[in-house]
């Protein structure tokens, strides 16, 4: 809610960039993705990358000719999910006019078939309001188009024509638009020398971007205190195994028994290497675990007097996460966020395919930015980082168990891992809505 706020402040607060006439939105930035992932968004406007470090990526769509519209499309993106989705607005007073040739014009948001212009050279698209114009260049001069635009029209592209654009307009296509890997391979175009168009400089984003509202001075003393250190460590119900879990596959080596592995090692429950295998010697430290970290000790204790939640699977780590997760919750829950999710539980539980690319792209994204804002609120006090440390041992531990349950099913590692995710985001993602 505070995130559409802000969009539509934006209208009133920043009428000042109204000579900028060119907007995009965008909607995330994500890890090994490419525009097909994202196919479902293709009605709403052109799906462009901007890559980043460490394979990821910023994603766009656009781009609009006019500002209420791209702020519509951000609040349609945060409704379908993408949680960070904001308005731009692209700086085309700084651009430059540049020479290329337009070689395709594609109407009504339709998809490119990329293969039809690959060979002709780097790419370019301007796309505006639906209606997207591709390009090939760019050149010197006019007279150096000229002398190429021959043989392009001899290679099958007869209705092609010189055109003047200002760059900050134009999309360099790569690898993330066309899905193709393979480098590009130009036909001769007479050796006419090109240029490449000057940098655009970054989109203004629309409207000063506010800090994240993850937590603030006034939550603190809201926060609940951890377990004190337990001197008896006597027997507590609900052990680390119960009939029907799913058996943990110790050969299957995955970032979630990695993290595990983590949090053992640095609680000195775990001696091996973090290889991310959940081998004997990880199920040996993870029931040490179980039955003395004080921490954990404290959130079985509350789950013998917990009923579960609606759809929750009745699995010792999960009962614990969810504990934990009350707390971490301080009596904030997303009560709408949570109703919604609650009711996907059943579907994903059960779920005997893969989700969509684009799902699988939200959920991952969900994940990441949970931990990038829980790791900075455990940083401010080592209460915090207690109680953060209860959570990364119970999540990732039913990040294991729930990966072991979707493989059983027969689906591959990483789509296992993506539904396990979803899963996860269904149980605690209201709750934890603060922390976004």
């Amino acid at each position: 809610m505070r995130r559409l706020l802000f969009l539509l402040l934006c209208l009133s607060t920043f009428s000042f960039v109204s000579a900028q006439d060119l907007f995009t939105v965008q909607v995330g930035t994500f890890r090994d993705v490419k525009a097909a992932d994202f196919a479902e968004l293709t009605p709403l406007g052109f799906v462009y990358g901007a890559p980043r470090e460490n394979q990821t990526v910023d994603v766009y769509l656009g781009n609009f000719s006019n500002q209420a519209r791209a702020i519509n499309v951000a609040r349609d993106l945060i409704n379908r999910g993408f949680r960070n989705a904001q308005a731009l607005a692209l700086p085309t007073a700084q651009g430059q006019e540049v020479t290329g040739i337009q070689i395709a014009l594609i109407g009504n948001n339709q998809i490119v078939e990329w293969s039809k212009y690959e060979a002709v050279g780097p790419l370019f698209v301007e796309a505006v309001d639906g209606v997207t114009r591709v390009l090939t260049g760019l050149y010197p001069d006019s007279k150096s188009a000229a002398d190429a635009l021959p043989t392009i029209r001899s290679n099958g592209f007869q209705d092609a024509f010189i055109k003047r654009v200002n760059n900050i307009r134009l999309i360099p296509i790569n690898t993330f638009e066309t899905g193709i890997k393979k480098p590009l391979i130009p036909f001769e175009l007479n050796d006419a020398p090109a240029t490449t168009a000057t940098p655009s400089p970054q989109p203004a984003v629309y409207g000063e971007v506010a800090a994240p509202t993850t937590y603030g001075g006034d939550l603190t003393a809201r926060t609940p205190e951890p377990a004190a250190n337990t001197a008896s460590l006597s027997a507590i119900p609900a052990p680390a195994e119960a009939p029907g879990l799913p058996a943990i596959d110790g050969k299957t080596k995955r970032s979630s028994s990695a993290e595990v592995q983590r949090v053992l090692k640095e609680r000195g429950y775990y001696e091996g290497s973090i290889d991310g295998y959940y081998g004997p010697g990880t199920t040996a430290a993870y029931r040490s675990a179980w039955e003395e970290m004080p921490e954990i000790r404290k959130y079985r204790l509350q789950t013998l007097s917990k009923n579960p939640a609606a759809n929750q699977p009745e699995w010792p780590e999960i009962q614990v996460l969810m504990a934990v997760v009350d707390d971490l919750a301080a009596g904030m829950t997303n009560a709408d966020r949570e109703s919604q999710l609650s009711l996907q539980r059943n579907q994903i539980f059960n779920a005997q395919r893969a989700l969509s690319p684009a799902a699988s792209s939200r959920v991952r994204t969900w994940a990441s930015t949970l931990w990038t804002n829980l790791d900075a609120w455990a940083a401010e006090d080592p209460l915090h980082a207690k109680i953060i440390t209860a959570f990364r041992l119970s999540y990732h531990q039913s990040q294991v168990r729930l990966e072991d349950h979707y493989m059983d099913k027969g689906l591959p590692m990483i789509e296992s891992r993506d539904l396990a995710t979803a899963m996860l985001q269904s149980l605690v993602g209201g709750p934890l809505d603060r922390f976004l």
